[in-house]
């Protein structure tokens, strides 16, 4: 943070009658000017713009990430909990669910990246909102990812607005029948 302001310049006023003003010399207008100009040059750079700059410098990106922990999807077959990752069932074609997403009010989303391992279906990892009165037709998806480990940016801005949504990610296999399926992480950035 920069030190506070201390003026530097200081005006002797002149007095009617007394003074004759000039252009030159060391109590001239022209110096007097420059005195100003070499005090707002200071301010600028020494005060103002490290603020601007500490506002306004590079966004950093941040992470959330998150071993899944779901919530049974309605009456649709679920994963397997473990203590760090979920597991689709070995007989089942398919599981679904889904965990409450809290990420700062305002913040942009840049993308979902999942960790694990499949052998066989379709795996879906989205991150959704719902207005909080629960008004209109389903979840609106934000960001969807169907690869694991690779990270898929957002199109558009994706905003978090927690003053008039919920979040969560929602996390579904289908087509896996006798086939393994594990998510280890879920991780959104965001800036």
């Amino acid at each position: 943070m920069p030190d506070h302001y201390v003026p530097k310049f200081s005006h002797k006023d002149w007095i009617d009658h007394q003074h004759r003003v000039q252009a030159g010399g060391e109590d001239g207008l022209n110096s007097r000017f420059h005195q100003l100009e070499a005090e707002f040059a200071g301010l600028a750079q020494n005060q103002i713009n490290p603020i601007i700059e500490e506002l306004g410098g590079a966004v950093q990106t941040r992470h959330l990430t998150l071993a899944p922990a779901l919530f049974p999807d309605e009456d649709s077959p679920v994963w397997i909990q473990g203590v760090d990752m979920v597991e689709k069932p070995l007989l089942a074609a398919e599981a679904h669910g889904f965990m409450s997403i809290v990420l700062p009010d305002g913040v942009r989303v840049k993308s979902l990246l999942v960790t694990g391992n499949k052998s066989a279906g379709t795996l879906t990892v989205a991150l959704k909102r719902r207005p909080i009165g629960n008004e209109g037709v389903g979840a609106e998806p934000l960001v969807t990812t169907n690869v694991l480990q690779t990270p898929e940016n957002a199109t558009g801005v994706v905003r978090i607005e927690n003053e008039s949504h919920r979040h969560f990610l929602t996390i579904d296999i289908t087509g896996a029948a006798n086939g393994t399926a594990r998510v280890f992480c879920v991780q959104i950035a965001y800036e």
